[in-house]
């Protein structure tokens, strides 16, 4: 029997319909993986792991013979994640080619310190990861060449398989549609920052669930502050001039360690 698949699983859209679709279509056992980052900085966590929750319960209710395939969720808290100055050098060097969020970052030490291989992402056509990693995937659309390795992008990613790689949302949308589990899809969470249990509209994962074609997923409310953001348009537009970014990343470093490591008054 094949070696349960392992998948980091968060609860989304995307991350969800590829467990899914390994327990309902393909008949594979699954191993989800959850890295819990702090409330300060993702207050979504409890909203994710309801939504997990939920999903195992409801898929135990309906696909009992699938349940029992997936195996119980191994969770690290990101602050228990070994440092590895190689890996941030990798994902720095990076950032100067394109921007991708920093969870790319911390989850590839958690591959390297727990020697996992084949840690299923699911990068999909619009993301903006996908961008970085478009001209390094190799002829099996779900790997990167190994004729890249040293570059910078591959050393970072090379402990990834990206399934979904060439699939929209919209397309995923479809086949769970065909496949008899759009409703469990409904019940993923996608928010990172949500606003009285409802989806923000402003966060990351909000932004391109609407631009993605599924803004039925966020509110009226969210909607509406989608259309006057202004932040995020900003750094939106940051994401999009790496050179900038890095500059203005590197500013906002220096002087939140100034403000850390100043004296306090009357010291």
């Amino acid at each position: 029997m094949a070696a349960p698949t392992p998948l980091l699983w968060t609860g989304g859209w995307d991350s969800t319909f590829r467990l899914l679709s390994l327990l309902l279509r393909e008949q594979r056992e699954v191993q989800p993986y959850y890295v819990i980052d702090s409330l300060h900085y993702r207050p979504a966590v409890p909203a994710e792991r309801e939504a997990m929750r939920a999903i195992r319960q409801t898929l135990l209710k309906r696909h009992p013979e699938a349940a029992v395939r997936l195996a119980d969720t191994v969770e690290c808290r990101l602050a228990d994640i070994d440092a590895d100055t190689e890996t941030m050098r990798y994902y720095e060097r990076c950032l100067a080619i394109g921007f991708i969020g920093g969870q790319y970052e911390w989850l590839a030490r958690y591959c390297r310190q727990h020697g996992i291989e084949g840690m299923e992402l699911s990068i999909h056509r619009d993301d903006k990861a996908r961008e970085l990693l478009a001209e390094l995937i190799g002829p099996s659309r779900d790997r990167l060449d190994p004729r890249f390795a040293g570059d910078c992008r591959y050393e970072l990613f090379k402990s990834f398989r990206f399934p979904l790689f060439d699939m929209t949302k919209r397309q995923m949308q479809a086949e769970a549609r065909a496949g008899g589990f759009e409703d469990l899809m409904r019940m993923t969470w996608f928010c990172h920052k949500p606003r009285h249990g409802q989806p923000c509209g402003t966060c990351n994962p909000c932004i391109y669930t609407i631009e993605e074609g599924l803004g039925e997923r966020v509110p009226l409310s969210g909607r509406l502050r989608y259309h006057l953001r202004v932040v995020p348009r900003l750094r939106h537009w940051l994401a999009r001039h790496p050179d900038l970014y890095m500059r203005v990343r590197g500013l906002y470093r220096r002087l939140r360690s100034g403000s850390v490591g100043a004296p306090a008054a009357g010291a």
